[in-house]
């Protein structure tokens, strides 16, 4: 069973859920996880001082190895086919530590250089890079890269614009951050990680935070999030192509919609596993609102994309 089935359910972590407990299973896109019996049907409406991490494999859930501290806001990677997790706030306390998931056991590694939470961590060009999010003291501008050969964090450019609940995804050798708050904004900004350069992308058709993306095959997801009052959960579900021949400056064409999000929700990470985008968990309103929905997407992505 391939690492990247653990990410979908590091989603969980620190917030807990009240609904129905889900079992995903690949189907025509959009797809919709149905309930039965998994280790998410346990899991209270309130946040939990006991962590732990539930493996997917694409049918069934299965439980994991506790996190050695309670968090919220944590960010999740993958990176050759190993999950890390970085960040958050625990206890109250911003965090800058990071862990690997080693087998059945948790690793821990160098700390972030920047403590923070509801930032993006993206795994690209054999490096895993934290960009934005927030502590008690405000938004988080930096943006730090780990090297885990040597196991070490880099300073980089810091985002043009700082703020928190931000997805992260590549694109054409970019790094690139999608959304955010304070103030929600539908901004994407793109790190060229050779020239160690910002620029920005085409916004997002709506401002949104706390919502996911994932590329797929050269074609970037983005779903879900809170509206811009911070008060509603938006279906929003867009793509933009990466392909060679796209248009725009950076390779990219623009925002193309063509459907909306199923079980829109705030708060998750899309993921890609088995081909597929997915989202696991989450909130279904602003606040502490959490679901045990799976939902994905993938088939004809790329002619809807393209289209």
């Amino acid at each position: 069973m391939k690492r990247c089935a653990a990410l979908a359910a590091l989603l969980l972590m620190g917030a807990c859920s009240s609904g129905t407990a889900s079992q995903a299973r690949p189907s025509p896109s959009p797809s919709l996880a149905s309930p039965s019996s998994s280790p998410l049907s346990s899991l209270s409406p309130m946040p939990l001082q006991r962590l732990e991490r539930y493996v997917f494999d694409g049918t069934t859930w299965s439980l994991g190895p506790r996190l050695p501290l309670p968090l919220d806001h944590p960010s999740a990677a993958t990176l050759d086919d190993r999950v890390y997790i970085a960040g958050g706030h625990s206890n109250g306390r911003d965090s800058a530590r990071m862990f690997r998931l080693d087998g059945d056991r948790w690793t821990e590694l160098a700390p972030m250089q920047f403590a923070r939470g509801g930032h993006a961590l993206v795994a690209a060009a054999r490096k895993l890079y934290a960009i934005g999010g927030n502590t008690s003291r405000g938004n988080v501008a930096a943006a730090e890269a780990y090297d885990p050969a040597a196991n070490t964090w880099s300073v980089l450019p810091a985002l043009p614009q700082p703020r928190n609940h931000v997805a992260g995804f590549t694109l054409n050798g970019m790094v690139c951050v999608d959304g955010g708050r304070s103030p929600t904004t539908a901004r994407v900004d793109c790190l060229d990680v050779a020239r160690r350069a910002w620029s920005r992308l085409a916004d997002l058709p709506r401002a949104a935070s706390g919502g996911g993306a994932v590329t797929l095959g050269g074609t970037v997801v983005v779903a879900g999030g809170e509206d811009a009052s911070e008060t509603r959960i938006i279906d929003q579900l867009v793509y933009m192509s990466g392909a060679p021949g796209a248009t725009g400056a950076t390779g990219a064409s623009g925002w193309t919609v063509k459907q909306k999000m199923l079980a829109p929700r705030h708060g998750f990470e899309r993921v890609d596993f088995q081909g597929r985008a997915w989202a696991c968990g989450g909130g279904s309103a602003p606040g502490l609102h959490p679901v045990a929905t799976c939902t994905s997407f993938g088939d004809g992505l790329s002619a809807l994309a393209n289209s």
